[in-house]
């Protein structure tokens, strides 16, 4: 025997349903925002809490200056045969990117006037 076509239940449905796939998106979508990859995530936390310590009277550096920060961090933790020979795939271009970042915005969070 057919069911009868219910309208009501179908557009709940379908509203549940786009509410579960834009749910997703937003999740994928903020989560990329940081990094594709778990280094580079890690490398983004480690420049937000570095720009969140940062004095109350400093300025943001200028990207020079957090470019040879991103360097210095990364050659202190092993990196530093990835310095002298880079991977083509720029992993640590990448992760250096991903602190600058993160110190920016980290920086932006406790400098609000600036």
């Amino acid at each position: 025997m057919a069911r009868k076509f219910k309208p009501v239940r179908f557009f709940v449905l379908m509203g549940l349903a786009a509410l579960v796939v834009c749910s997703v998106a937003v999740l994928c979508t903020h989560r990329g925002s940081h990094g594709r990859t778990a280094e580079e995530r890690a490398a983004y936390e480690i420049g937000e809490k570095a720009g969140e310590q940062a004095p109350r009277d400093a300025k943001l550096p200028t990207d020079d200056e957090l470019n040879m920060m991103a360097h210095k961090y990364f050659e202190q933790q092993g990196s530093g045969d990835e310095l002298r020979n880079p991977s083509p795939a720029g992993g640590l271009q990448a992760r250096k990117q991903a602190f600058k970042k993160g110190y920016t915005d980290g920086f932006k969070k406790t400098h609000p006037e600036q």
